[in-house]
């Protein structure tokens, strides 16, 4: 029995550390959820998980997540909102399409799970099932964050993620029915989250507990917080916290320390792509490391030659405080450390670098292991 879970606000505060730390630089940055959880739990709210193992074959698993892009927002949707008589009025678009979905299919969920690890979607997620008053699973579909659906094991699995409940801050119902397939279903999902002005809350992917044990990656909630714990006590104790989480971390590598020389991004499709160039410094001086990301890091180059990519998880922190950073905030001329972390093995078969890996970006380059790069 796993009975793991946030207890107290320091609890919340690591947590979200240690989401927003296996966002590979995507998912969202966690301020926003740290207000919920806390109101959470100051209204006595249960915030603890349940492992895989305990669900029963026969539960529904719900899963919840927002659509939309993380690029730094230039359009302001206020005066839009006045002239279109819009008031925002939903406070928690998540809880609300949970129960459209259930509405729509007429079912009851028993349990929730995290799409991603992610400095929104999870704590989003298990504010949702505090409030709705269901059990949190201990897992997610893809042990990082990630940009699409392609990327999930639902979808690696042959799993459907429609029928799909779709909420916006305005209060208003999507339902997707049906859809050819999950990359056209998650496409009209990203129409309504334009239409929303950037943002929408979705309710989705439901399957069986029996199912969601077989294809979700187990215990990355419990990981979170021992990761954004470790980070916090390292700066406690005056010790590098960035070498802490990785001695945390079953296989992690300090991958380059240097500061950011140039960065590049664009919104697009509903995402946000882009560039960073870093000039190293100390033991990596004279030597340059490019990131390509879409939402979350997915390709590097080490002095031009590809090196490390997704599955395995690049994700870029404070030198400093070893707090993880975000794609979205990032500045020219800020200093960083590069992180990298084994892949989970739900990615190691060909379905999964199929889903994850460098092909499916565009970058006719063949996957190169992080362990063994790094020999």
């Amino acid at each position: 029995m796993n009975d793991g879970g946030l207890r107290t606000v320091q609890d919340i505060e690591d947590f979200t550390r240690g989401t927003d730390f296996l966002s590979a630089n995507g998912g969202g940055v966690p301020e926003e959820t740290q207000v919920l959880l806390k109101d959470d739990l100051n209204r006595g709210l249960d915030l603890t998980w349940v492992g895989l193992e305990d669900l029963a074959d026969d539960d529904l698993v719900v899963c919840t997540f927002f659509s939309g892009s993380i690029a730094p927002s230039s359009f302001d949707p206020s005066e839009m909102e006045r002239q279109m008589g819009l008031e925002r009025k939903v406070e928690r678009p998540l809880v609300a399409a949970v129960r459209e979905l259930e509405a729509f299919t007429e079912k009851k969920f028993d349990a929730m799970v995290s799409v991603e690890i992610g400095g929104i979607n999870t704590g989003h997620a298990f504010d949702a099932a505090a409030n709705l008053g269901l059990r949190m699973v201990d897992g997610d579909y893809a042990g990082r964050a990630i940009p699409e659906a392609d990327c999930i094991t639902p979808n690696i699995f042959g799993k459907r993620i429609y029928p799909m409940a779709c909420v916006d801050y305005y209060g208003d119902v999507t339902y997707l029915k049906d859809a050819q397939h999950n990359k056209m279903a998650e496409r009209l999902g990203k129409f309504i989250a334009s239409a929303s002005f950037g943002i929408v809350g979705c309710a989705a992917i439901a399957l069986s507990g029996k199912e969601v044990k077989d294809i979700a990656v187990p215990g990355t909630l419990s990981e979170c917080l021992a990761i954004g714990r470790t980070i916090r006590e390292a700066r406690e104790k005056s010790l590098d916290p960035v070498q802490a989480v990785v001695d945390e971390l079953d296989q992690a590598w300090v991958l380059f320390r240097g500061t950011v020389a140039t960065r590049e991004w664009e919104d697009r499709d509903g995402y946000m792509w882009g560039e960073h160039e870093i000039e190293g410094e100390d033991a990596f001086l004279g030597q340059h490391l490019k990131l390509w990301f879409k939402n979350e890091n997915h390709m590097s180059w080490l002095d031009g030659e590809p090196y490390v990519a997704s599955p395995d998880i690049l994700e870029v922190v404070d030198p400093q405080t070893g707090e993880p950073l975000s794609n979205t905030y990032m500045e020219k001329g800020q200093q960083v450390a590069v992180i990298g972390v084994r892949r989970r093995p739900q990615f190691d078969s060909e379905k999964g670098l199929e889903a994850l890996g460098p092909r499916h970006w565009g970058f006719e380059v063949d996957f190169r292991p992080i362990e063994k790069l790094v020999q």
